[in-house]
């Protein structure tokens, strides 16, 4: 049995799918109450448990009979709006706690690249709390640091078409050639799925990008491309660029690029070419325009971003 906490986020939905394809699976999903169903993926079969990660009860019930936890709640994404010590981290070591006492086989989990309790940048700082936590907790883990996530219903590309769509102009920190990773989403849950049977990975942090390294600038112009809106692209200074986000994440319910965001450009966001290739033996899809305009173009960008900005809804 495996245990999916985040079933209804962009990464857990995708996993389950996957999951729900192995024969021989069996695939529990902790929901909180109140939580969405419809977005669980339709024809897999799980398990769906309600409870609280402030539960040990609810956790330990969820555990029952489980050897493998994937981990993947976190608000890291959600700018200001972030609970990242009374949901991200405390949840984490709930989840320890009662992996613990129900004596489960392993804990696998998402991080990102350059995550550092030490980090200049809080959301970093966070995720490296939250490794160490694990790390330091007795469970066989598996972490695994992933660059920027793009596939449909992300929060980097779709994002990204928001502001172009909405805007005649488009504003990047400092020069705008940052340098990025983006993996394919769908990647990620290929390494994830294939880690349960890769022993050699217990007890590993694993550092996954995609195929290519691209600056911010050119991440930009691809998606520029893809949904067929072409505007300039003006540098600002980050310190600027990071108090406009703070501003606007403020000003309304939720802004698609946010202060940490921002922050975390200046970070180290890329991961070592060739290891999901080294590690699982496949080569991963590159952030172009033949796989992103299967599911960019001909979308309301400009409806999308009135609808997101107004609505205080976090799934």
């Amino acid at each position: 049995m495996i245990l999916v906490t985040g079933a209804t986020g962009f990464i857990g939905r995708r996993l389950i799918r996957r999951l729900g394809e192995l024969p021989g699976l069996k695939v529990r999903v902790l929901l909180r109450p109140g939580s969405d169903l419809d977005r669980l993926p339709r024809g897999v079969a799980v398990h769906a448990m309600m409870g609280d990660l402030n539960s040990m009860d609810s956790l330990l019930a969820a555990m029952d009979g489980v050897h493998t936890v994937f981990h993947l709640i976190g608000t890291d994404t959600r700018g200001r709006h972030a609970q990242l010590e009374k949901v991200d981290i405390a949840g984490t070591r709930a989840i320890v706690e009662a992996g613990l006492a129900a004596r489960i086989g392993r804990l696998i989990t998402v991080s990102r690249l350059g995550a550092d309790r030490y980090s200049a940048f809080p959301t970093l700082r966070a995720k490296g709390e939250i490794e160490d936590i694990i790390r330091r907790s007795g469970l066989a883990y598996t972490i695994f640091r992933s660059a920027v996530l793009f596939g449909e219903g992300d929060r980097f590309s779709s994002h990204l078409a928001m502001l172009i769509k909405s805007f005649p102009v488009f504003f990047v920190p400092g020069d705008g050639e940052q340098i990025l990773q983006p993996l394919w989403v769908e990647d990620l849950i290929t390494c994830l799925t294939l880690s349960l049977e890769n022993l050699d990975l217990v007890d590993q942090i694993v550092e996954v990008g995609g195929p290519e390294l691209l600056t911010y600038r050119r991440l930009i112009m691809r998606v520029m491309y893809a949904i067929g809106a072409h505007r300039p692209i003006i540098g600002v200074p980050f310190q600027v660029h990071s108090a406009g986000a703070w501003f606007l994440d403020g000003l309304f319910a939720r802004w698609p690029i946010t202060e940490q965001w921002v922050e975390m450009l200046a970070a180290r966001q890329t991961a070592e070419l060739g290891t999901i290739e080294r590690l699982f033996h496949f080569r991963p899809a590159a952030f172009d325009v033949g796989l992103i305009d299967q599911y960019m173009p001909n979308r309301r960008y400009r409806t999308d971003f009135l609808k997101y900005i107004f609505s205080g809804r976090w799934v």
